[in-house]
């Protein structure tokens, strides 16, 4: 902790004080009201309301809490303070005398004698007194903790509801909702007074995950660690006070549960009689949630006393009923039950469990009472059925597609096998069998290194084999069969996981995978569509066609369905590369549903991955976009969010790149959760350093640039990762003055003669070359050496261009990456030609919205018009490339608007509130990203339906509608929606 003032830390809550404020507004027009606002115990109802009071419209705002003395409490108590509070600040009893005043505030004087008609008279001078001091500029009254209220409190309370009416008055009363146990009176008497007119109720909810980040960050003074972060919001609950309580121990992730927050959960349990009690306990040995069945039997109570004993827990609101079952209140209620056990009693808790789970519980489903089997036996300290019940369990996860369960199974098997003798023989596979399971679930789950580490350590059995020449080997015939198919399995396992993660050695592996693997082995079709995958990846796109219709042929003879969705997907994504986009789509559809219907998750998600680049190389955004939301909600619904979503939201980041969307596309990419596959960082870093190049962000540049070299390093990563990160090195290179070495850096990277990369990313790195000698170009003039390199540059880009085609038999992307080639090479000496082309790129990218593609285009286009003479055309051009680049952030061209129009001497644009295409609206200037929020704020939709609508971090969303609330000048949503609908936004 750093020191600073956790009050100064306000995080999540900020809708909530809109609508406080909103309420408050509609009390000063329209009258009285109230806002019941529950929450449980340091869910942050006071500290939501410290931060409303400092924009709080009301003239006077005073506040009054409940003691701690139960529901028969002190009575009047927050009324008491309250009004104390405001006849300090001047406002004066009715009567001009102490009146019945007096028996809340003594210091008024002597309260009149005879009670019998004292309680009505009380009651209308707290009315009349309240009243008088709301006029004018009105009151907000705030009453803390009703749960603990007296019975007296909460009749002035609904008097006072009933009977404001027109007077300006806002009252705020907050409860917890933990502590509304069955028969609590206030439970009963909330929906009477919601019922009332101009009484609204919410329940304050738990903080999300990020905003759960968020508050750690404020109040640790730094960023945790992603895994940290995730397990502080598990076992917080998103409890603000609760995460407080865990920033204090060094490792929240196993911190203890804290004083404060204990002696808050478990202050209903200290109630309990002795049966409840220990069915609590018992409850708590089994987590957070229990079957009904399973806790009777563990219990060893009769049906009756049990019955009872639940429904004391019930009442007490420590369990909650859940279907079949109960689930604790909350997850940190679960863990301060079981610390106050003893250790031996734990145990002997868990042992319990699992003789019960043995011997089969009616109701409860096989696989999930294998994995309770699991979970006792290893708490219980009994390894040998702790192994047994990990691999029951595990083969459990694996048929209900829980994959990553399945993992931590399969590992908890890995770590007991030493510590049981006879595993094998328990389990009935052997140590070799499992690593290979291991990594091909490890695959599964995204995990390619852990997978490939997996294999390595089961080939390590198999060495004697493999430190021997293969030819060697197979004339002496001296390898079993048995060992050269699990020889065979390990290297395809590892094959998989190299290729994954664009790493040599896959080739290798699946060669020798091969040869060690019997003709007729049904593994030879799977290996195969790794082999195609592999060469596609390295650009030898014949072999790769050739290998994927072999693996397709074999998959299909060994009825292989994985294998064969696999050889689809990637004769598809071949396809791509040619003008049939709706064959290689259909041929990439029906591998995703193959492998979807099959339960192959790996395969599945690598063909949405490439349906979602087919059609963006296609020219079609808006279908790449919705393919990679799509697959970013499939990878949730599997819980692989962390491991698998890498590759939909880098797709997503790199279409909002090109639509020009660049903060929104960082934001996206800074949000990513580290994942286990490099490739999956490298590519973020990679698309980071373009993001901040057309930002003009030397230092950011650079900083992404290295990470991706760490990740991804040349010397042993495949070539069409690294090419596309030298581009950024030229332009870090052409910022220190040495623009030649970056031409020449990236015109070497792509003269090799193998043919690892297609025209796609040969046209993209080739683009941006001749961007660089442009650049040089108009550096040159007056300078007769540079001009003879330029010429020398410009001849090498001609011949590396010789093999992107420009015609419709490519890919959209291909011939815009051709004609920006073609357009830059030409500006400089043939402007009508070059202006062909770059009108082409205008045209086409602007229809597709494709904005950084234009910048191109226009400035191009700007450039050929003033060498034509064409003034008026080139001002026109240069004006919306100012617009265009403005509304991006792209800097550079921005800088390069602003310097032709200078050397022209045409006048820079003035600020308008519509577009330079005339299709703008009474709106000032947004992005585009301010004005999809905008449209939906006009909907009615809040900033967590916004976030999930536009697939971005809800704190992004108030970002983007603080932003647009400043540019509209209002204050509030409401208002900002007049405005968007006002002018046919919405």
């Amino acid at each position: 902790m750093d020191g600073r003032e956790r009050s100064s830390v306000f995080v999540g809550r900020r809708d909530q004080v809109k609508s406080l404020v909103s309420h408050a507004r509609r009390a000063l027009k329209e009258g009285a009201g109230a806002v019941l606002i529950g929450g449980e115990a340091g869910v942050g109802k006071s500290r939501l309301l410290r931060e409303y009071a400092r924009t709080c419209p009301m003239r006077l705002a005073v506040a009054g809490g409940c003691p701690e003395l139960g529901v028969e409490g002190l009575p009047y108590a927050p009324f008491t303070a309250a009004l104390r509070r405001l006849i300090r600040d001047g406002a004066a009893p009715a009567s001009g005398g102490p009146g019945e005043l007096a028996r809340l505030l003594p210091e008024l004087g002597s309260a009149p004698a005879g009670p019998e008609q004292g309680r009505a008279r009380l009651f209308e001078e707290v009315l009349v007194l309240l009243e008088g001091a709301a006029a004018p500029g009105g009151l907000a009254l705030v009453l803390e903790d009703l749960h603990w209220s007296d019975a007296s409190t909460r009749d002035l309370l609904v008097f006072l509801l009933g009977n404001l009416d027109a007077a300006p008055v806002q009252i705020i009363a907050t409860y917890r909702t933990d502590d509304l146990h069955r028969g609590h009176p206030l439970r009963r008497l909330l929906p009477e007074l919601e019922r009332l007119p101009g009484v609204d109720r919410t329940e304050l909810p738990p903080l999300s995950r990020e905003e759960v980040a968020e508050l750690a960050e404020g109040l640790h003074g730094s960023a945790l660690p992603d895994r940290q972060a995730d397990r502080l919001f598990e076992r917080s609950g998103g409890n603000p006070l609760f995460v407080e309580s865990f920033l204090e121990h060094p490792d929240a992730g196993t911190a203890p549960v804290p004083d404060g927050p204990r002696e808050l959960l478990l202050g209903a349990v200290r109630t309990l009689d002795a049966e409840a009690l220990g069915v609590l306990q018992a409850a708590s040995a089994a987590g957070e949630r229990v079957h009904h069945a399973l806790l009777e039997a563990v219990s060893g109570s009769g049906p009756a006393e049990f019955a009872a004993a639940v429904r004391a827990a019930v009442d007490a609101n420590a369990l909650v009923p859940r279907g079949e079952g109960y689930a604790f209140r909350h997850a940190l209620l679960a863990e301060a039950v079981q610390e106050d056990l003893l250790p031996a009693e734990r145990t002997r808790l868990h042992r319990r469990y699992t003789d019960v789970l043995e011997q089969g519980v009616e109701g409860l489903e096989p696989d999930q009472a294998a994995l309770l089997l699991a979970h006792h036996a290893y708490a219980a300290h009994d390894l040998p059925r702790a192994l047994e019940g990990a691999w029951r369990a595990a083969e459990a996860a694996h048929r209900g597609a829980a994959l990553p369960e399945r993992v931590s199974l399969l590992e908890r098997v890995l770590d007991l096998w030493e510590q049981v003798p006879d595993a094998e023989e328990r389990i009935g596979c052997s140590r070799t069998e499992l690593l290979y399971l291991l990594s091909q679930a490890t695959h599964d789950i995204g995990a390619p290194r852990r997978a490939a580490e997996y294999a390595a350590e089961g080939l390590k059995a198999y060495s004697h084999w493999l430190d021997t020449g293969m030819c060697e080997v197979r004339s002496a015939r001296v390898v079993p069969e048995a060992d050269a198919i699990a020889m065979g399995r390990l290297l395809q396992a590892r094959g998989d996981a190299r290729k994954e993660m664009s790493q040599d050695g896959a080739l290798e592996d699946y060669g020798e995978a091969l040869l060690h693997l019997p003709r007729a082995h049904p593994l030879r079709a799977r290996i195969t569509a790794g082999l195609a995958t592999t060469l596609m990846v390295r650009g030898h796109d014949d072999e790769a066609r050739r290998a994927a219709e072999l693996a397709l042929e074999r998959a299909r003879a060994a009825g292989d369905v994985r294998s064969e969705a696999d050889a689809l997907i990637t004769l598809g994504s071949l396809d791509s590369h040619g003008p049939d986009t709706g064959a290689a789509v259909e041929y990439i559809r029906q591998g995703v549903r193959s492998a979807r219907d099959s339960g192959d998750v790996s395969v599945e998600l690598r063909g949405r991955n490439n349906l979602a680049a087919t059609y963006d190389m296609a020219g079609l955004p808006e279908e790449a976009m919705r393919v990679n939301r799509d697959g970013l909600k499939r990878v949730a619904e599997l819980g692989l969010t962390r491991t698998q979503g890498g590759g939909f939201t880098f797709g997503l980041a790199h279409l909002l790149f090109a639509k020009g969307e660049l903060d929104e596309a960082r934001d996206v990419l800074r949000a990513m959760r580290p994942a286990p596959n490099p490739r999956s960082q490298g590519r973020r870093h990679r698309l980071l350093a373009e993001i901040e190049r057309m930002r003009g962000s030397v230092a950011d540049v650079a900083r992404e640039v290295e990470a991706f070299d760490r990740l991804m390093p040349p010397e042993s990563s495949a070539q069409i990762e690294t090419l596309s990160n030298l581009g950024s090195r030229a332009w870090l290179m052409q910022a220190d003055g040495r623009a030649e070495e970056g031409v020449d850096l990236l015109l070497t990277a792509m003269e090799e003669e193998r043919p690892w990369a297609r025209g796609v990313w040969i046209g993209m790195n080739l683009a941006h070359v001749a961007g660089l000698v442009r650049d040089i170009e108009r550096e040159a003039v007056g300078d007769p050496a540079r001009s003879v390199a330029v010429e020398r540059f410009k001849k090498r880009v001609e011949d590396k261009a010789q093999v992107l085609p420009s015609d419709e038999g490519s890919p959209f992307m291909v011939r815009v990456d051709a004609r920006i080639v073609h357009g830059h090479l030409a500006t400089g000496g043939a402007p009508r030609a070059a202006d062909e082309h770059w009108a082409w790129v205008e045209r086409e990218t602007r229809s597709r919205g494709l904005k950084l593609d234009l910048l191109q285009a226009l400035f191009g286009r700007a450039e050929c018009a003033l060498a034509l003479g064409e003034r008026e055309r080139a001002a026109e051009q240069l004006r919306e490339l100012h617009f265009l680049a403005s509304e991006c952030g792209a800097a550079p061209y921005l800088q390069r608007a602003q310097r032709a129009m200078e050397g022209a001497g045409i006048a820079p644009p003035r600020v308008a509130s519509a577009a330079p295409d005339g299709t703008g609206d009474a709106l000032p200037p947004l992005t585009p990203r301010e004005r999809e929020v905008l449209r939906l704020v006009a909907r009615g939709r809040t900033n967590r339906e916004i976030a999930g609508e536009l697939v971005i971090s809800a704190k992004t969303v108030s970002v983007h509608v603080s932003n647009v609330l400043g540019k509209l000048d209002v204050t509030n949503r409401n208002a900002a929606a007049r405005k968007a609908l006002d002018s046919g936004l919405g």
